[in-house]
């Protein structure tokens, strides 16, 4: 424990020292004269931890560690890769799921000391041995995913198929006791686009990831929908956090005929805007999009689009955040960053990455707990859990569905 603490201290110090140094040279204002005091603080600090302490600290680990923290801390999503770490990742881009972790059917995200898994795509190997969505990933063939860079973890998920994978999970039905499973990789397609028709002429369309080939077959089920008498659409964008981009953007496009869609613009990256072609379809639907935490990327940029536009009532809890363009920098030492350089804004400006999606109507926190209660237990049979999910129903359908009739 002891040691645990030191690193941990040195670690901090380090990583604010960093923080400051930057601000310092980089701000440039009147202002910036006062970060030089703390600077020195924290300097004298670390100079004490190195000269007085009870043992010699690792100081290239610790600097690793502190380079590391500060690139997660400046963006969650951006990763500091180590020579060798750096290496294993360009081996993994090469495999079948190109370094996505996708071999495993996990979608995961670092923030911070914690890795969640956003989804769990359905037969794969994840699935099959009873990993869910909303789980935590604690640690990758022994090594714990507190101490990986994003870039690196979903690299260390990454194989090809048939390879194996030991992976320690949280589930959320019980977060305090880690379970270990060894997965078989496998090529696992992404799930296909879900559609039916409900009562009261409301059209029911489900996307768990956002490939090419799903916007074609959402417009498709929405045709066949429009043409079985729908007045009312409800896209349920639950848990999907898979697709480029440019998929979010082309689902836009499909109900909006004029203006803007979305902006990608950083600090050192051109400007771009993403206008809306003159087609579109379900002119006179009126849309309800339901988004939870996992809602990401592609999916984030579409919804963003629509509610900018009044398109849609958006419902549900607010999105991941997780919308921006990312370089590969190479450092002279073999070392590399893995960089946010641009972000996705709505057409109404606000930046979708870092900051997620709010909907325009929330599911009450109560009702969520009690869904995810019995989403997440464990049934003997599948009829108890029909009935156990019954009583409950499902809040997020609920919403949309009243949202739709208060809007006519």
């Amino acid at each position: 424990m002891a040691a645990r603490l030191r690193v941990s201290l040195i670690c901090s110090a380090l990583l604010i020292t960093i923080l400051l140094v930057v601000g310092a040279v980089l701000g440039k204002s009147e202002q910036q004269e006062g970060a030089y005091r703390p600077l020195a603080v924290y300097t004298e600090v670390l100079a004490r931890i190195k000269s007085d302490y009870v043992e010699e600290p690792d100081i290239a680990r610790v600097t690793q560690g502190a380079l590391q923290g500060l690139v997660e801390y400046v963006d969650s999503a951006s990763s500091y890769l180590t020579r060798d770490q750096f290496g294993e990742y360009e081996v993994a881009l090469a495999n079948a799921d190109g370094g996505t972790g996708l071999a495993t059917g996990m979608v995961v995200r670092k923030q911070g000391a914690y890795t969640s898994i956003l989804a769990v795509l359905p037969g794969s190997p994840a699935d099959n041995v009873g990993i869910r969505a909303d789980s935590l990933l604690d640690a990758i063939d022994d090594v714990s995913t507190r101490v990986m860079p994003p870039a690196y973890l979903r690299a260390s998920l990454s194989g090809e198929p048939g390879s194996t994978v030991k992976v320690m999970v949280r589930s959320p039905a019980d977060y305090e006791s880690a379970i270990e499973h060894t997965l078989v990789r496998a090529e696992t397609p992404l799930p296909e686009v879900r559609s039916k028709m409900l009562e009261d002429g409301i059209a029911y369309v489900d996307a768990d990831a956002l490939g090419e080939d799903h916007v074609r077959a959402i417009a498709d089920a929405i045709a066949q929908l429009q043409a079985e008498g729908a007045v009312k659409l409800i896209l349920d964008f639950r848990g999907n956090a898979l697709g480029a981009h440019e998929n979010g953007i082309a689902l836009a496009d499909l109900f909006l005929d004029a203006g803007t869609l979305a902006r990608l613009n950083g600090k050192n990256f051109a400007e771009k805007a993403f206008e809306a072609s003159p087609e579109a379809m379900a002119d006179g639907l009126r849309i309800a999009a339901v988004v939870d935490r996992p809602t990401s990327g592609a999916a984030e940029i579409a919804v963003a689009a629509l509610q900018a536009a009044g398109r849609v009532t958006v419902v549900g809890e607010k999105t991941s955040g997780l919308a921006a363009v990312q370089e590969t920098l190479r450092m002279d030492d073999g070392a590399a960053l893995i960089l946010s350089v641009a972000n996705f804004h709505s057409p109404s400006g606000d930046v979708i990455h870092g900051e997620g999606v709010t909907p325009d109507r929330e599911v009450s926190q109560r009702d969520l707990r009690r869904y995810r209660d019995v989403v997440h237990r464990e049934f003997d049979n599948s009829e108890a859990r029909r009935q156990a999910e019954e009583g409950v129903g499902d809040p997020f359908m609920d919403a949309a569905v009243a949202a739709l009739a208060e809007d006519g």
